[in-house]
């Protein structure tokens, strides 16, 4: 039995997801430091810091979690494909018309592509998503979301 059969499908993906973390957790060290008077909230590595350590932690309990036994896995449903695809597509819709449209309208898409129909659920959810988003990372972290060419264009 090879090794990888021996670790079982979980702990590979744990193992990947650790040491891809654990990369990006080096790599930060590389990054400039900002002077502490222009720096608001978070500085530029401690975030990603914090996130990568978010996913180690993760990636340890699923190692120690999974089962030693491993079923077979059902086949992948076309809109699982789609959603991937949903989320690739945000990011140029993210450099076009900025953080804030494209989060309200990535819900409203990812909602429709999962069976959701009325309207008004879906616009309410989308603007609730994008305001949690929106006052964690710009009233409590401090972040600067992109505008997108769109919002470059608009608002200089």
């Amino acid at each position: 039995m090879s090794v990888a059969a021996h670790l079982g499908r979980d702990r590979r993906v744990a193992l990947a997801v650790a040491g891809i973390a654990g990369l990006a957790f080096a790599l930060t060290f590389t990054f400039d430091s900002v002077p502490a008077a222009l720096m608001e909230g978070l500085g530029a590595a401690e975030f990603p810091r914090l996130i990568c350590a978010i996913l180690l932690l993760l990636a340890v309990v699923l190692f120690v979690s999974s089962p030693a036994e491993e079923a077979a896995l059902p086949p992948v449903h076309r809109c699982t494909w789609w959603t991937l695809a949903a989320c690739l597509g945000f990011f140029p819709v993210l450099g076009l018309i900025g953080m804030l449209p494209a989060m309200v309208l990535f819900p409203i898409v990812v909602g429709r592509l999962w069976g959701e129909r009325r309207p008004a659920v879906l616009l309410l959810s989308a603007a609730l998503v994008t305001l949690v988003i929106w006052l964690l990372f710009v009233r409590i972290f401090r972040f600067t979301l992109p505008g997108g060419l769109l919002g470059d264009a608009l608002f200089g």
